[in-house]
């Protein structure tokens, strides 16, 4: 079919995408629907928690990453010894040194002469417990960080005291030289301990401690020590090149790789600045400090003059925030005077957070401001970027000017976290530009040299028979006439959209790697879907004249309703203001480095009674005070499980001990209270607490509490609604590669349901009024109502909307008219003739097994540890069986012939059903495991026979 003019209307979601082919009149007034389709894929998420399915795979490939790389240091070591003659070459010679106590020879060591392969087990145990490393970035989100350093500092005075010269030696003469036994259960590993105590204002507190741990300095100095004077009895043995080879061996530390930010918006190829930097931190403010306009009595607007932006920009660039009284006070302003960014849920300005931070007296104090801007940008790069906190220090000391203990107070303080929009040099070009004049950002864009801001992302390569002419547009502020171009068809969407995606790889083998590709795996799936189907389409109807997009956002609020929100959102503003402050000064620390969850924390800690001394669990009634809800000993918990609800609203959640949410585990309260008994907490005690919530809550706790929020009409998930609004976004933005402009347009997605209902679409798939959301072509039917949703009918919900508020938008859509006269018919006719479109997935690749390994009698019985109530555990029935148990040769042999001990594993996942026909003519299915298309079939590979079935 040639290029006709047409509407492609698109309901796009994080699991499916309905499409919708209108033709188009004269005057773009939809006519007819031509064709709708539907096409169903995977989100890339765990339907059960809503993670990414890469995370699961992510800490599992960690997991063998941690472990293969522990082994290659084991094997490296070992052929080191060997290749400097600390250990013998054969195996059974390496076998008689590990009966020797590695802790008397490193004591040993310092004092006399070791044997070569004394010296060997004594470096090799060495290497296998290199202690701790500090890493800056790592450190500050560990929470067992700080208590790894404290019983660190402790071991090193512990160590003087004794006068110990290495660990190794306070390890043998304090804790296991008068021990025959030797090592084992001698206390000389790190163990975690929490103790529960009360302050003596009788505040209860928990202390995180471990009773010793190592750092990898003090590894290193045993090392150098040991090698010292054993190089005083041998030194041929104990030579230079052995040294350095075998030091490098045990300390090095492969680099930790950097998390790279996103791309500039201006200057797509170079990386976002952060947020802490100087210089993004005083864009932000002259960027919002030249939009700020002075409003008059008559409700006219005034820009600020240049002495009064600067005077306001200099007083936040001190500050971390500054309310508008204190501008206007500034400015000599009266009362009456208001601001354009004024209003009941905004009252302040947000300064220069970073300078805020590093002036205080005991960090820089008054020389920050003495710094000029570049060296401000230096000193914040390096306490950013730098990962070593000693290499940081000794840098501050050369470079900032600071002591010792000055610059390690800086290095331990916490700025702004995250990225900017623009590089460091967009950054310098756009800054001045902000700074000449009191103007708005596009116009700074424009006078740095750049092209105007919402431009950009079409200025990228591509070849010239990829696009055509369409039209012309004039430039406003010049009059210059210039061509629009549109793509023929979509290209891959990291192209065109590289604000939105991480950067290439440095070898690209395919387009992602190329061109990068968005993190978040639905809308990478959602925007590869989409140009899938688009092309397809352009293929066969040729490029759309418009297009229309289901963006899920809230119709038009009425003017209370509006009101109603803002007055909320401020409520909400203020409380956590309150909350922070209080926060801070619990914790004695800054508010900007008050952490997110600890607000939330408080807000749900209110929330479990209006009497701050009868705030308790509401599992196990512990009270929690301030100082229990900051620790790690209270969590934020789901009341009904997220993975059956994916409800992660405040309305869902509460704080709880640590201790019930794990005797809770994945469980509505209802069905976890056998536990909760067994451990004394009675669940009339738990209703009685959660009596004290507001009522929104309260009902979760009942044992009806989950089927009372199935009953409620909730809509769409909140997770699914999150990646609609962000898809249909960034669509929209792609999609104007052959749409360009105001040809493709987002609407709300209410609408949809308001008409789909009321022209009686509904029932169109068999279901009496209701939507059947069982039938995929419901996203079908979306679409033939998207596609009749155009500007004049919003504008008419709209205006109707605010002024029939009362009577409410259901009595206006009943009057509304169809489209034409047969569009019901067409949505019918389409609907019927749709066969649904389901991504492929053929990969067999996943997980083989489940984690569990079970021990495999002789007779070939599963061993289960028996559960504490004396009954077994699961029933396996699905173990793989590779071979029989009995053989020998399954694994191989050891070094005395006895057969190599072997796991059990129950299959982890299916991967497809074979449906087959037997010689009766019946049909037939069975069930292929992922094992089995891992495994060969004789003469061919299961998954490739599959793969060719389709």
């Amino acid at each position: 079919m040639g290029s006709l003019r047409h509407r492609l209307a698109l309901d796009l979601g994080s699991t499916s995408l309905g499409w919708a082919v209108l033709r188009l009149d004269d005057h773009h007034a939809p006519t007819a629907i031509i064709k709708a389709g539907v096409r169903i894929f995977s989100d890339g998420r765990n339907p059960k928690d809503g993670s990414s399915l890469a995370v699961t795979r992510r800490a599992a490939r960690a997991m063998r990453r941690r472990r293969d790389r522990l082994l290659r240091r084991k094997d490296r070591m070992l052929r080191k010894l060997v290749e400097h003659g600390f250990f013998p070459a054969d195996e059974a010679g390496r076998k008689t040194l590990e009966r020797l106590n590695p802790y008397e020879l490193r004591a040993r060591g310092l004092r006399e002469p070791l044997q070569p392969g004394e010296f060997g087990r004594a470096l090799f145990h060495l290497n296998q417990r290199r202690g701790f490393q500090s890493n800056r970035k790592t450190d500050r989100k560990d929470n067992d960080s700080g208590a790894l350093k404290k019983a660190i500092g402790q071991l090193r005075q512990q160590l003087e005291a004794s006068g110990s010269r290495t660990v190794g030696e306070w390890f043998w003469t304090q804790r296991l030289e008068r021990k025959p036994e030797g090592v084992v259960g001698q206390g000389v590993r790190a163990r975690y301990r929490e103790t529960p105590y009360t302050t003596d204002k009788g505040k209860k507190r928990i202390d995180k401690s471990y009773d010793l741990y190592i750092d990898r300095r003090m590894v290193e100095q045993e090392f150098d020590a040991i090698w010292t004077a054993q190089a005083g009895f041998n030194p041929a043995l104990f030579n230079d090149a052995a040294r350095a080879d075998l030091k490098d061996t045990l300390l090095h530390q492969r680099p930790l790789r950097p998390v790279k930010p996103g791309r500039c918006t201006l200057i797509p190829e170079e990386p976002r600045a952060p947020l802490a930097l100087p210089s993004t931190q005083r864009f932000r403010i002259y960027q919002e400090v030249n939009h700020l306009r002075l409003l008059r009595d008559d409700l006219s607007e005034a820009q600020l003059s240049r002495a009064q932006r600067d005077a306001v920009a200099a007083l936040l660039e001190g500050r971390a925030r500054v309310t508008f009284e204190q501008i206007r006070k500034l400015l000599q302003l009266g009362g009456s005077v208001q601001f354009n960014l004024e209003d009941a849920k905004r009252t302040e300005l947000k300064g220069n957070a970073t300078s805020a931070v590093l002036g205080r007296k005991e960090l820089f104090g008054p020389a920050w401001s003495r710094f000029d801007a570049a060296r401000q940008d230096e000193i914040v790069w390096n306490l950013v970027t730098e990962e070593s906190e000693a290499a940081l220090v000794a840098w501050l000391q050369a470079h900032a000017g600071v002591d010792e203990a000055r610059a390690q107070a800086i290095a331990d303080t916490g700025l702004p976290e995250g990225y900017g929009s623009l590089s460091r040099h967009a950054l310098a070009r756009i800054l001045p530009a902000l700074r000449a004049d009191v103007i708005t950002y596009d116009k700074a864009v424009q006078a740095a040299g750049f092209s105007h801001h919402s431009d950009l992302g079409f200025d990228f390569e591509h070849a010239g028979d990829e696009v055509e002419r369409i039209g012309e547009r004039t430039i406003a502020s010049t009059g210059e006439i210039k061509p629009i171009f549109a793509f023929k068809q979509l290209p891959y969407y990291g192209r065109a959209l590289q604000r939105h995606v991480a950067f290439a790889k440095e070898d690209p083998k395919t387009e992602e790697e190329r061109y990068g590709k968005i993190a978040n795996p639905t809308v990478h799936i959602g925007l590869n879907q989409v140009r899938t189907v688009v092309n397809a389409l352009i293929r066969r109807y040729g490029r759309p004249t418009e297009v229309v997009i289901e963006l899920a956002r809230d119709f038009k609020q009425s003017r209370e309703q509006k009101q109603d929100a803002q007055k909320k959102q401020a409520e909400n503003q203020r409380r956590n203001v309150r909350i922070r402050r209080s926060i801070a000064q619990a914790r004695g620390i800054d508010e900007e480095q008050v952490r997110t969850g600890d607000i939330q924390k408080w807000i749900l800690w209110e929330e479990l009674s209006f009497d701050v001394a009868d705030r308790r669990c509401p599992y196990s009634g512990v009270q929690i005070g301030v100082d229990l809800l900051l620790s790690d000993q209270v969590e934020i918990e789901h009341i009904l499980p997220f993975s059956d609800t994916l409800d992660d609203s405040l309305n869902n959640r509460t704080v709880a001990m640590r201790q019930a949410n794990r005797i809770k585990r994945n469980r509505t309260p209802w069905a976890a209270r056998a536990d909760f008994e067994s451990q004394g907490w009675n669940y009339d005690g738990i209703l009685q607490r959660a009596e004290r919530m507001p009522l929104r809550k309260r009902y979760r706790f009942a044992p009806d509490g989950y089927e009372r929020w199935l009953g409620e009409d909730k809509g769409f998930l909140a997770r699914a609604l999150n990646d609609t609004r962000y898809l249909s976004r960034v669509a929209a933005e792609y999609l104007r590669l052959v749409c360009p402009g105001s040809a493709t347009r987002v609407i709300p997605g209410q609408m949809t349901a308001l008409l789909r209902g009321k022209f009686g679409l509904n029932d169109v798939l068999g279901l009496d009024g209701e939507k059947n959301r069982n039938d995929h072509r419901h996203h079908a039917v979306d679409a033939c109502v998207i596609g009749v949703t155009d500007q004049g009918l919003l504008q008419r919900f709209a205006r109707a909307s605010a002024e029939a508020r009362d009577k409410g938008l259901t009595r206006l859509v009943e009057s509304m008219p169809l489209p034409w006269p047969t569009y019901r018919e067409h949505v019918e006719r389409a609907v019927r003739h749709i066969w649904v479109s389901h991504r492929p997935d053929h990969g067999y690749e996943g997980a083989m097994m489940e984690e569990t390994s079970y021990g495999i009698r002789r007779d070939g019985s599963i061993k289960q540890r028996r559960r504490a109530d004396g009954s077994a555990g699961r029933e396996i029935s699905n173990l793989v069986r590779i071979a029989e148990a009995g053989q020998p040769a399954r694994h191989g042999v050891d070094a005395e012939g006895r057969p190599l001990p072997y796991k059990g594993y129950v299959g982890g996942s299916n991967y497809c059903i074979e449906i087959t026909v037997n010689d009766k003519g019946r049909w037939e299915g069975e069930v292929i495991s992922t094992f089995q298309a891992y495994v060969s079939h004789p003469g061919r590979s299961y998954s490739r026979l599959w793969n060719r079935c389709g």
